[in-house]
């Protein structure tokens, strides 16, 4: 892979330049990175002495072939002037924000630009990272790129059309779940003689070894509820609670992530739009 730049290295940009170093899918001096505050700039580099500090977008532009857009949909504005002026058909551009239509991101004058949704899960080096390509690439590009993104991640194809639900499933999954296990282990305390040290401790073991039961094939997800819940035991009266009180409870989670998907989206377009 030739010189990666990262514009912004704030909670996701962070988190992705950092495993790519770390899993040495590039070298720290072929990495390059741009904030709008030196202070984040120079903390990173404090973590990685070799990587690039850049003091414009024109400069990290010049020295880099990819670059990751890391930023928040709000922060996209001061941006899109530099990257109008100084990308070059060779870059390839690659978004992390989901609301950010590829076709905008094509009106960029890069021929490659691509959608890399990434999850908390990929600070392991491992993870699902949604992709969606634009228009503009050959099968072979796709698939080198793809390749190298394997170094990092689990790279998976999504259309448009599912890109909402499979980011809430990939990247606000992690949140939901904990705050479901958290509740759980706080009720637990207040009802039981358990110490919250122990019960998360233990909720904490569970969960690894949960992840080994499924990664390793022992059963998918119905099966491995269904293992535990024997006739009569006391499993099957937890989840005759949970059937209870969580109905229609996803349902308005789904509604009200796609709600604040589709605000963003428009804000998007018409940022991009403005800026034509």
């Amino acid at each position: 892979m030739n010189n990666i730049g990262f514009i912004g290295t704030g909670n996701m940009g962070g988190m992705l330049a950092e495993v790519m170093l770390n899993q040495n899918s590039v070298s720290p001096s072929q990495m390059f990175i741009y904030n709008r505050s030196n202070e984040r700039s120079t903390d990173f580099q404090a973590a990685y002495p070799t990587v690039n500090i850049t003091d414009s977008m024109k400069e990290l532009l010049a020295k880099t072939d990819t670059v990751f857009i890391c930023v928040r949909p709000n922060q996209y504005g001061p941006l899109l002037n530099d990257l109008k002026k100084h990308l070059t058909l060779e870059h390839v551009v690659a978004t992390i924000t989901s609301p950010l239509l590829l076709e905008d991101l094509e009106t960029l004058p890069a021929r490659r630009v691509v959608r890399t949704v990434p999850t908390i899960v990929n600070k392991t080096g491992k993870g699902p990272l949604l992709l969606t390509f634009g228009s503009h690439w050959s099968e072979k590009e796709k698939n080198l790129f793809q390749q190298w993104l394997a170094t990092f991640s689990e790279p998976i194809q999504i259309t448009d059309q599912t890109l909402r639900i499979s980011s809430d499933i990939i990247s606000c999954g992690p949140a939901f779940i904990s705050y479901l296990l958290e509740q759980f282990i706080l009720t637990a305390v207040e009802e039981t003689a358990v110490t919250l040290e122990d019960a998360e401790k233990l909720a904490e073991k569970m969960m690894i070894a949960y992840g080994h039961l499924l990664k390793e094939g022992h059963y998918d997800l119905r099966g491995l509820r269904e293992k535990v819940n024997v006739p009569g035991g006391v499993t099957g009266e937890g989840l005759k609670v949970l059937r209870q009180y969580s109905e229609g409870m996803f349902e308005e989670l789904i509604q009200q992530t796609h709600h604040k998907y589709a605000e963003d989206k428009k804000e998007m377009a018409k940022l991009f739009h403005e800026k034509r």
